[in-house]
């Protein structure tokens, strides 16, 4: 046990860590503070969190057991795991969790939504559909409860529809983050009802809603864009001089906008057996931040300092396997990877690239109705939107020029007319054996945590076609903006 005379010592050696950026040295102290018992009662959590967001989640799962035990294993402080467990994506364990603690943790609303969610993430469709009406016997016209639970029913004919609209008196009085999740449930509703005028006056004012919390910069987003390209154009991708000294094929990237059938390639690959799901990891940005950006010149500048590139593709694996343990290919669709790329070619050479392109209204559309958990600042505006797709087809382009067949591009409208050709396709690029499951992806049972779970349950089909079309007249404002070929 850590006299207490010792605390300020190693909480100052810890600051210090997290001052110089000191990945290694961080999780070195925290390991430290662990093995040694200290007791720092409710700091832990916030310890928890910092090793969380580093990606490190085995000693955020020690630091959270830590403040458990410190907070006497209260129902509120097991909460806080199951929050921690939802984060990191293990939703059968925050489940499960959740259910054994009592109906009013954190509250009987909160409590019914989150275990509503988890079980929509895990497939379990009926039971999600129970937890959420109950979220909302609780909190009448609650935007979040109303968003998880329009997206699980076809609201075409079904009375949840009816109580969805006699609930906007209550959901007019939410706060703009709430109501703007009722809009959007709403425009369900009315797209589901056959209404395109009023499914797009719905989601369009659950668009401004946001879009007034989180303004988007085209310039910022341009700049980015061309930040990642910075330093590659000359093609050596592979800054080192010498071949990398670990095998980095185990992930799969599969990129491309949201909404453009990503989830759906994804289903495909994890119904193989040697692949799991692994959704948006953000990973990526740990190795960025190591590297000190993700520009080839930067990548140059940290090893003209004496970094090498196994030790960059080394963080991204031991924070893959933090996640999803020592073995099995994993796939990583990061949102906006397609600003990694050349980070990705450079310290993971092994690991397979996949595009996703869709038609680009019908892809315009779906990100227009979207609503992004994580927030997606340039699908508030149809401007914007076409703003951004340019970028991702410049960025697309670039990257295929200089990785050749490395990059597999798939047309989501081939994939979905031609599932059996692509697939074999699919399995060719990734190096994975033929496998009959991945032919009726639809019969994987696994996690989804966008906006295309349901759909990924059913057997692949056309109907993401043409989804724009009774709507051409409202998205004007894109298609003006839009370099179509």
């Amino acid at each position: 046990m850590t006299t207490p005379t010792a605390l300020p010592a190693i909480l100052e050696h810890l600051k210090a860590a997290l001052d110089r950026r000191d990945r290694a040295e961080t999780t070195h102290v925290v390991t430290r503070m662990l093995d040694q018992n200290m007791r720092l009662g409710s700091h832990w959590k916030a310890i928890s969190q910092l090793m969380q967001v580093s990606g490190e989640l085995t000693l955020a799962l020690r630091a959270i057991d830590a403040f458990i035990a410190a907070a006497g294993n209260t129902p509120m402080a097991r909460y806080s795991k199951v929050v921690l467990l939802t984060q990191a994506h293990r939703l059968q364990e925050a489940h499960d969790l959740l259910a054994q603690l009592p109906r009013d943790v954190p509250d009987p609303g909160g409590h019914a939504y989150v275990l509503g969610n988890t079980a929509m993430t895990l497939g379990r469709v009926d039971e999600a559909r129970a937890h959420l009406l109950e979220a909302l016997r609780h909190r009448p016209g609650w935007g979040p409860a109303w968003l998880s639970l329009a997206s699980a029913v076809n609201l075409a004919d079904s009375p949840i529809g009816d109580q969805l609209l006699a609930e906007a008196g209550v959901a007019e009085r939410q706060g703009a983050g709430d109501l703007a999740r009722y809009c959007y449930a709403l425009g369900k509703l009315h797209a589901d009802r056959g209404d395109p005028a009023a499914a797009f006056a719905a989601f369009a004012r659950g668009a401004a809603l946001l879009k007034a919390a989180s303004p988007y910069s085209r310039q910022a987003d341009a700049a980015n864009a061309a930040a990642a390209m910075e330093g590659f154009a000359d093609g050596r991708l592979d800054r080192s001089g010498t071949p990398m000294a670990i095998d980095t094929s185990r992930p799969i990237f599969v990129t491309g906008l949201p909404r453009s059938g990503t989830t759906l390639v994804e289903q495909i690959l994890a119904s193989h057996s040697a692949v799991q799901d692994g959704g948006e990891l953000n990973i990526l940005q740990h190795v960025a931040v190591a590297a000190g950006g993700n520009s080839g010149s930067a990548i140059g500048r940290y090893l003209a300092n004496g970094g090498t590139l196994d030790s960059l593709g080394s963080l991204y694996l031991h924070l893959l396997s933090e996640r999803f343990g020592p073995s099995g290919r994993i796939v990583d669709k990061t949102i906006d990877a397609s600003r990694f790329v050349g980070l990705i070619a450079t310290v993971l050479p092994d690991a397979p690239l996949v595009w996703m392109r869709r038609d680009p209204l019908d892809n315009a559309w779906s990100c227009f109705r979207t609503f992004f958990i994580h927030g997606v600042g340039w699908s508030f505006d149809l401007a914007d939107i076409a703003h951004h797709f340019a970028l991702e087809d410049q960025l697309m382009h670039f990257w295929k020029s200089l990785l050749g067949d490395r990059l597999l591009v798939v047309p989501y409208g081939a994939l979905v007319e031609a599932p059996a050709e692509w697939t074999a396709r699919l399995l060719e690029h990734c190096g994975l054996d033929e496998e009959q499951g991945v032919y009726a992806p639809h019969l994987t049972q696994r996690r989804v945590a966008t906006a295309s779970a349901l759909q990924v349950r059913r057997p692949i089909n056309r109907d993401g076609l043409g989804v724009a079309e009774p709507y051409r007249s409202f998205l004007q404002p894109f298609t003006a903006a839009y370099p179509f070929a």
